[in-house]
């Protein structure tokens, strides 16, 4: 089951503040346990060089110790301060062991050795021995201290550091979750805006968004102005529709409120003619939703690939005319929008070429570093200077003897408008008939 974003980073936050605590608690009781030794160890290498000082050997070569030169906790009972020397002609101990005999690890000339051993009753002793020469006879003097009550004392301190720690986890609990609530609130905004759009309320959402955020609102605001510039568009195509079906539909009205004659048979050719034109309409619509098919919003499109299917499309359409399309595509180029626009685009300048091109309908792409440009050429009787911005407007035509209704050229016009491009009718100076250019920005 998926949570929400704010739970995943609050979960994961307190994760890395419970590692990092752990760590930095850890860390210093460790640190803090090699500061006690190293302290210690340092007044026991004191303690070793004044033993050491103190060292003498009577006339037989036994080792003796000037009392004077050491010190009065080395002479208490069960202190924690002990030394003992080993020579090889005797031992020597501190009184504070009284009967009792140290075992010491292996010692070395060439440092001082550190090591933890239990003492008498149990204690826990630090070491600190090392290995020596005096007069000629090979000397291991170690002496110990009771380090269990710097132990303790650690203890104590590290549980004051362990409390000191939580205090500022649970602070930085409170922080982190109100870092996150005040970085989401921007999503949250956005999630009380989104009704708000599906209820029609606002047209757009907020730009105003953090800034990996921002890219996909604009994405989204993106789409909604396709989808409304879309669903105008097929208003548009709809009225226009229905203005021309008013027309032959008039007519039959009025073939229907008079009745004929007995001998009248005028009124059947005119019937005919007149289904004939409002079939011919919807196969015109028929044929446009065949070229446009069915696409994602905002998906980026490969224009060698759907001008293939597209002109494939078309074939099938004039599939009682032998038409010759000559295509000219960069290979590798693409449509900087959406595929129903482009499909729509092409779809009407194609098929406006293919009802009155002799054979031939050309198509030339030109990809540029800030302009796409597409050129739709046929081979037909084209159209004169002056009639050229009458193509423009919305449901004129200038021969009626051809299918349609006038709205191709009118609705590609549209689409240009709406990516801020240009489209420009003219003559074709290379096929001799008609030229529909259209210029978009490369982005």
């Amino acid at each position: 089951m998926t949570s929400s974003l704010q739970a995943r980073l609050s979960a994961g936050l307190i994760v890395a503040l419970a590692l990092l605590t752990g760590l930095a608690v850890a860390v210093g009781g460790y640190s803090l346990q090699q500061l006690a030794e190293d302290f210690v160890a340092a007044r026991l290498e004191h303690d070793l060089e004044m033993v050491l000082a103190a060292l003498e050997f009577d006339s037989v070569g036994q080792p003796q110790l000037s009392e004077q030169h050491v010190s009065p906790t080395f002479h208490q009972p069960y202190s924690g301060h002990y030394y003992q020397i080993e020579t090889p002609t005797g031992e020597l101990c501190s009184r504070s062991l009284w009967d009792t005999n140290l075992a010491l690890p292996p010692l070395t000339a060439n440092r001082v050795t550190r090591h933890f051993i239990t003492g008498p009753q149990n204690q826990d002793l630090l070491l600190v021995g090392r290995a020596f020469q005096v007069r000629g006879q090979p000397v291991a003097v170690a002496v110990t201290e009771n380090f269990a009550p710097m132990r303790q004392g650690m203890q104590r301190l590290l549980l004051e550091i362990a409390g000191i720690a939580s205090l500022l986890f649970g602070a930085l609990l409170l922080f982190q979750r109100l870092v996150v609530r005040r970085s989401l609130a921007p999503l949250e905004q956005l999630r009380w805006e989104l009704p708000r759009l599906a209820r029609g309320e606002i047209p757009q959402l907020p730009v105003k968004a953090p800034d990996e955020v921002r890219p996909l609102v604009t994405e989204l605001n993106r789409l909604l102005i396709l989808l409304n510039q879309r669903q105008r568009r097929s208003r548009n195509a709809l009225g226009n529709l229905a203005h021309a079906l008013k027309t032959p539909l008039t007519a039959l009205t009025q073939l229907t409120e008079r009745p004929p004659l007995s001998n009248d048979t005028q009124w059947w050719p005119e019937l005919h003619q007149q289904i004939q034109h409002i079939r011919s309409l919807m196969e015109r619509e028929l044929k446009r939703a065949r070229i446009a098919g069915g696409g994602a919003p905002g998906q980026r499109i490969l224009l060698e690939r759907e001008i293939s299917d597209l002109v494939d499309t078309l074939r099938r359409i004039h599939r009682s005319r032998d038409m010759r399309f000559d295509i000219r595509v960069p290979s590798g180029s693409g449509f900087p929008g959406d595929r129903d626009d482009l499909l729509e685009l092409l779809g009407n300048l194609l098929d406006n070429a293919c009802q009155w091109a002799h054979e031939t309908v050309r198509l030339t792409v030109d990809v540029g570093s800030s302009h796409l440009t597409l050129r739709v050429e046929d081979d037909g009787p084209g159209c004169s200077p002056e009639r050229l911005e009458w193509l423009r407007q919305r449901g004129t035509r200038i021969d009626e003897s051809h299918a349609g209704h006038g709205l191709g050229l009118a609705i590609a016009g549209d689409i240009v408008e709406q990516y801020g491009g240009t489209l420009i009718l003219g003559h074709s100076p290379a096929l001799g008939g008609f030229l529909a250019e259209v210029a978009l920005p490369a982005r």
